[in-house]
């Protein structure tokens, strides 16, 4: 809120003196509407405007309600980050045949709208900076560092950019683009990546010798919505963005990646689990038009199907359930060490984000949810074990007179029951299993146990906890410290060159901070049903209210998965590494996640993503059509690559990566 407040009063500064405009567009982009005669006449650098304006747009260094939605409904089908269970089990009526997420109108959405953002709202801004700046015959020592900082954001979209579409239009540094008649010129990740290295290096180090004065400070820190003015947060984030981009271009340029490495050496860099490269949607946007238009939380809202924690996310935080036999070749899943009790939380034996990301199922037990295809032909499979577990105690599967299956929740939210019947006959007692499996087996696929509906306590597996996500506070992760760690754990395994500590100290480490990040999430949710904005009514109590009893001792957790990780192959620790990344980042940031998979299926020999084994995996993203018939000469150099099944360069491979009904 102290953003959105802080927005405010800036935009209403500039009201004064350019009129009343009704849009930030219009204030920061308009040349005519704000001019450097306006902002002197504020009192502030043109400039100035230009940044805070760069920060705040949509699904740039925050999330957005409609990218978010296009990433949760079909982003994810191929990255698994949420398992969608309709695409999972037989029971909801797919066949085991491959589908494609490109015919998806939500991925088309998603295609066009990232290259569209890239190629207009997310650069513009900073071409018009760029002239302003190339007209002024003495730039101030503030107008000095705005265009310094909107290079290392130009720097960042076109990371963004060349991630998904490869060859993207570039504008070189220094050029204000077609505003002085320059046509950008399609460049692609071989030549953007080492560029924008160099770039960033170089604004690090201006940065590092920077000193203001206070009232230069005062007004850096009026206008800076991202790190609140704190030059030493931007020298982290700049040394922390080359390292991921020197991770990204590893497979191609190793020695690349080994000379940043040296570089970052006693550089500040993302360290603590407050060092975050996002801005949360309250910071800007109306409160009241968060939950019902702008905001990420409508995304979920609008899509909670997609919410259902992964089994692999639940593996690697060691909630392995106990198998026990049921008799006459079943087995099923105990929750005696999956939630029951809470000594494994307190003794470092279970991860201690299962308290603060993740909420249980209607008993309190924690499930995660499988991404592989459940035909329902095995009595013994993943999902048929989880069920079993909910009946095979129940004194239904004994007495023959009980005819009712009662699914109680032990959160008041309700009862819902199973009648024992087929065409008015009573199962005998000999049918129940097979009975009771399969009605519960359709519950889950059905999405019954929800009813569709975002945060119910009825859930039969796990979902991600509501507090944590649902959360309109949330600074959107589009680069966290728990990412850094990771990046220089896998740097170590692999040899790339000089880290700061050993693989499994970076390893602990990023374990500790993104249990810190998640924890703080969920305690500090300060929304209620009835604040704006809020949870839905339609929400459960228990889950709105679904906080950690404590905050656990992550320290603990962390030494015993690094012992774990000591025991690992070099191709094993790679591989974890990964699973951690994806896991702190999961329905937060689609798209480093799915970089980051995309380059390392060379070295691991297969995708460690959670692909839903319907889905055909792609690439890259396809361009908009519209290209085509807007820039002729542009689409005749880039359509051989308009594929969605070719590798990019920066994955190394000219092979596409196929899952299994490929």
């Amino acid at each position: 809120m102290k953003y959105y407040n802080k927005i405010v009063a800036i935009v209403l500064a500039l009201f004064l003196t350019v009129g009343c405009q009704d849009k930030l567009e219009e204030l920061f982009q308009n040349p005519d509407g704000f001019s450097k005669q306006a902002a002197d006449a504020s009192g502030v650098s043109v400039l100035s405007g230009y940044f805070t304006s760069q920060l705040t747009r949509g699904y740039f260094l925050r999330g957005d309600y409609g990218t978010q939605y296009h990433i949760q409904r079909s982003g994810q089908r191929i990255l698994g980050s949420g398992v969608q269970t309709p695409f999972t089990i037989a029971e909801y009526g797919f066949s085991y045949a491959l589908m494609d997420v490109e015919n998806d109108w939500g991925t088309g959405s998603f295609n066009n709208t990232v290259f569209n953002n890239a190629n207009s709202q997310w650069i513009v801004g900073i071409l018009w900076g760029q002239r302003e700046y190339n007209n002024m015959e003495s730039p101030s020592t503030l107008d000095e560092l705005y265009i310094r900082l909107l290079h290392l954001l130009k720097a960042y979209v076109y990371q963004r950019a060349t991630d998904l579409y490869d060859e993207v239009p570039y504008i070189a540094t220094g050029s204000a683009g077609a505003l002085d008649g320059d046509k950008a010129v399609y460049k692609g990740q071989s030549e953007i990546y080492p560029i924008i290295l160099q770039e960033v290096k170089e604004i690090e180090e201006y940065l590092s010798t920077l000193e203001l004065s206070s009232t230069e400070e005062t007004l850096f820190s009026a206008q800076d919505v991202l790190f609140n003015g704190n030059i030493d947060q931007w020298r982290k984030y700049a040394n922390s963005l080359r390292l991921r981009w020197a991770m990204t271009v590893s497979e191609q340029l190793p020695e690349l990646t080994s000379t940043v490495l040296s570089e970052l050496q006693g550089k500040p860099i993302f360290d603590t689990y407050t060092d975050v490269a996002g801005i949360a949607d309250l910071a800007i946007v109306d409160p009241a038009r968060l939950q019902s238009e702008l905001g990420i939380t409508r995304a979920f809202r609008e899509n909670p199907y997609t919410l259902r924690v992964p089994k692999k996310f639940t593996d690697i935080m060691n909630l392995v359930p106990v198998e026990k036999d049921a008799g006459n070749g079943l087995k099923y899943y105990s929750a005696d060490n999956v939630g029951a009790n809470k000594e494994g939380l307190k003794n470092g034996d279970v991860d201690p984000r299962v308290a603060y990301m993740i909420s249980p199922d209607f008993r309190g037990y924690y499930f995660g949810n499988d991404n592989k295809w459940d035909n329902g032909n095995d009595p013994n499979s993943y999902l048929s074990k989880v069920v079993r577990g909910y009946y095979i105690d129940d004194p239904c599967m004994t007495d023959e007179s009980i005819d009712v299956f009662k699914i109680t929740n032990p959160n008041g939210d309700g009862e819902d029951e199973i009648r024992l019947y087929v065409n008015n006959v009573l199962v005998p007692l000999s049918e129940r299993d097979e009975f009771l499996r399969e009605k519960l087996r359709e519950r889950v696929a059905n999405n019954d146990d929800s009813g569709w509906v975002l945060g119910k306590a009825g859930v039969m597996t796990s979902e991600y906890n509501m507090r944590a996500i649902y959360n309109s506070n949330l600074r959107y992760p589009t680069l966290n410290a728990a990412e850094v760690q990771l990046n220089f754990a896998e740097a170590a395994v692999r040899g790339f060159g000089a880290t700061p500590m050993s693989a499994r100290e970076h390893y602990k480490k990023a374990i500790e901070l993104s249990s810190d990040f998640w924890y703080d999430l969920n305690v500090n949710n300060k929304n209620t049903k009835s604040t704006v904005p809020g949870f839905p009514n339609s929400m459960s109590d228990s889950r709105i209210n679904d906080r950690p009893d404590e905050r656990y001792d992550a320290s603990m957790f962390a030494e015993k998965a690094a012992q774990r990780f000591d025991l690992l192959s070099d191709q094993e620790k790679v591989y974890a590494i990964y699973v951690q990344l994806h896991m702190n980042y999961n329905v937060l940031n689609y798209e480093y996640c799915f970089t980051a998979a995309r380059r390392l299926i060379k070295y691991l020999g297969d995708n460690p993503s959670n692909i839903l084994e319907l889905y055909r995996w792609k690439e890259r993203n396809t361009y908009p059509a519209s290209v085509q018939a807007s820039d002729p000469e542009a689409w005749a150099q880039i359509s051989g690559h308009d594929n969605y099944d070719l590798p990019m360069w920066f994955t190394g491979r000219t092979e596409k990566w196929k899952n299994v009904l490929e």
